[in-house]
């Protein structure tokens, strides 16, 4: 493993190499009036699909860097601090998209049944539930692991580093997951 140069400004954050912590406080703040964040905050802006604020999740993500950085979790230099910080970003969004994800568990479906709903309209939304049960029961296990993680609010990236497979695979085995459990619904609703 190659550890990355640190910059002069990143050896002011660091309690290893400037054991002031007013000094590594003022470092911090010049590094930000220069416009240090910059890089992370138009990744941030990029990479954001929540409904959380640009600069909410910029704002956590330095909170969060300045904690590890003082804690001295940054003394793993494989990657260079402005990934480094991209990286808690990334996590901050992750975090706030499970927050907004407001997904529907199927273990969950029967409290969205309201009271005005029929005993017919009732007894065939527990039919369909009871086949999508079973159709994600047919799937391989793979495949249905991964439909339920996406059920859960879990991104592509979280998905595939959770099973340990590429992300492109995960993209495929939702995609015909998703196929096989439209058809086979389909088909036993019609039959």
């Amino acid at each position: 493993m190659q550890l990355t140069p640190l910059s002069a400004d990143v050896r002011r954050f660091m309690p290893t190499f400037n054991p002031n912590p007013e000094d590594r406080l003022i470092a911090w703040n010049e590094w930000l009036a220069r416009g240090g964040c910059d890089p992370v905050l138009k990744f941030i802006r990029w990479s954001n699909g929540t409904n959380a604020d640009d600069d909410e999740i910029l704002q956590e993500t330095l909170l969060t860097a300045y904690k590890k950085v003082e804690r001295g979790q940054y003394e793993d230099r494989s990657v260079p601090f402005t990934a480094f910080l991209k990286k808690i970003a990334w996590y901050k969004i992750m975090e706030a998209s499970r927050r907004d994800a407001g997904s529907v568990s199927l273990d969950d479906f029967s409290e969205y049944i309201t009271e005005e709903t029929g005993e017919h309209d009732f007894v065939e939304q527990w039919r369909e539930y009871e086949v999508l049960k079973s159709a994600l029961v047919m799937l391989p296990p793979r495949r249905s692991r991964i439909i339920m993680l996406y059920e859960y609010g879990y991104t592509t990236s979280e998905i595939a580093d959770h099973l340990g497979i590429r992300e492109e695979l995960v993209r495929k085995e939702k995609s015909l997951g998703l196929r096989q459990l439209r058809e086979t619904v389909i088909t036993q609703l019609a039959g």
